[in-house]
């Protein structure tokens, strides 16, 4: 547990409420500026398609911090096989998929962000195929993939159960899932909208028996994202 964690769970919530409302809002607004749709948390249920493209471009054409750390890449590189078909849903900007080049591996990308497409095709190339879509409606045929990894995405989606369900239907050996360990607050530098403050309530949402977990903590200073992060891997053969 990170010494963060470690200190919201000695003080009580509501003092954590109230700092994030009164002085963490004012800070991310000075910090980000207008882009930035601090209420996001509170009307994403209510948007559209369109909303939510709209949303994750202006992220992309603002944010150029990676959330993953060498670590995560390090970990999701060691869970994937030579000479396999890889999707990576929730791609970004080619972050991830550039890590994971060689070793035979056959990759492929989407991500929600139409401007994330176009910086993950300026530094990837064209050898890889990058489309933009939403995880709840993948363009893919059923089993199109051998390993399909989501890395810090799926706390982002709409609709976490079906978002799950399109990620094993295209799979047929391994899914691997990372996502930040956090508690709720309203008013965050990020756009998240699922939390797992434990291993069992991302166990619990994933619901496969069998699932793997790790849990570990990513310092401060190496990427944007410090913290606890729950990495599950879920072997279907």
């Amino acid at each position: 547990m990170s010494l963060k964690s470690m200190i919201k769970a000695i003080l009580p919530k509501p003092l954590h409420y109230a700092y994030n409302r009164l002085v963490s809002r004012k800070k991310i607004r000075q910090l980000h500026g207008d882009w930035f749709d601090l209420e996001w948390k509170h009307r994403a249920a209510n948007c559209d398609d369109e909303t939510w493209r709209k949303v994750y471009n202006e992220s992309w054409e603002n944010w150029s911090q990676q959330d993953l750390s060498p670590i995560d890449l390090q970990k999701i590189d060691a869970l994937i096989p030579e000479n396999v078909s890889v999707l990576d849903a929730g791609c970004g900007d080619g972050y991830l998929l550039e890590a994971l080049r060689g070793k035979g591996r056959t990759l492929s990308g989407i991500d929600l962000s139409e401007v994330a497409i176009v910086k993950a095709r300026e530094r990837l190339g064209t050898d890889i195929l990058l489309q933009a879509s939403k995880i709840e409606q993948l363009p893919f045929q059923d089993k199109a993939f051998d390993v399909v990894v989501s890395a810090h995405t799926l706390e982002h989606v709409r609709e976490f159960e079906v978002a799950i369900a399109e990620l094993r239907r295209v799979c047929t050996k391994r899914l691997i899932i990372l996502v930040p360990s956090q508690e709720y607050l309203p008013y965050t530098e990020d756009y998240h909208l699922h939390f797992f403050p434990h291993d069992e309530d991302l166990l619990r949402r994933v619901n496969y028996p069998g699932a793997h977990l790790e849990r570990y903590t990513v310092p401060t200073g190496i990427c944007a994202y410090s913290g606890d992060i729950l990495l599950l891997w879920i072997d279907f053969v």
